[in-house]
């Protein structure tokens, strides 16, 4: 059984994921330069501060920071997302539960899968299902549960991701 949780907008920065029959929900918001991620908390019914993002103009700046948790370090993106070989786009990190996962591209669409297990026949834990039609909604399928531990880093290295993604996709388009 696959999980999908639903992204209402577009935008990178003003957003949120949801999954109301499993309880899931997390907004993403802007604040000056600085992209908030939070978790809607069910027990206590407050939101959670999970990771922020400073993204810088230039995009190959590699000085954008990342903060995981609410008392999380600002460190750079480049030390919280490793680069995984020749692969430009595919980075690797570690999420909460201490597993290290990879993002990959595969066919325009980011995919997530354990990076110690990469390989030919191991399918994707995660899938971003970007939709471009008016009225239909993007939404990451999460394919393997056993992944939903570490989901607040998931969700804060997609953005960074997928940011990245567009970047590639604007500048192969000019």
């Amino acid at each position: 059984m696959s999980i999908r949780l639903l992204i209402s907008s577009d935008s990178l920065r003003n957003t949120t994921f949801s999954c109301d029959s499993m309880g899931i929900h997390y907004d993403v918001s802007k604040e000056g330069d600085i992209v908030s991620i939070y978790r809607w908390e069910s027990k206590s019914n407050q939101k959670v501060l999970v990771g922020q993002i400073q993204f810088h103009l230039v995009s190959l700046n590699l000085n954008d920071k990342v903060r995981i948790g609410e008392n999380g370090e600002w460190k750079k993106r480049k030390d919280v997302l490793t680069l995984d070989g020749g692969n430009f786009i595919a980075r690797t990190f570690e999420g909460n539960d201490g597993v290290r996962y990879k993002w990959k591209l595969h066919w325009e669409s980011l995919q997530l899968c354990y990076a110690d297990k990469d390989g030919p026949n191991q399918g994707p834990l995660l899938v971003y299902h970007r939709n471009i039609l008016p009225g239909k909604e993007s939404y990451l399928e999460i394919r393997d549960t056993s992944i939903l531990p570490t989901l607040d880093n998931i969700i804060v290295t997609f953005l960074i991701m997928e940011k990245k993604r567009r970047e590639f996709d604007e500048t192969a388009a000019a």
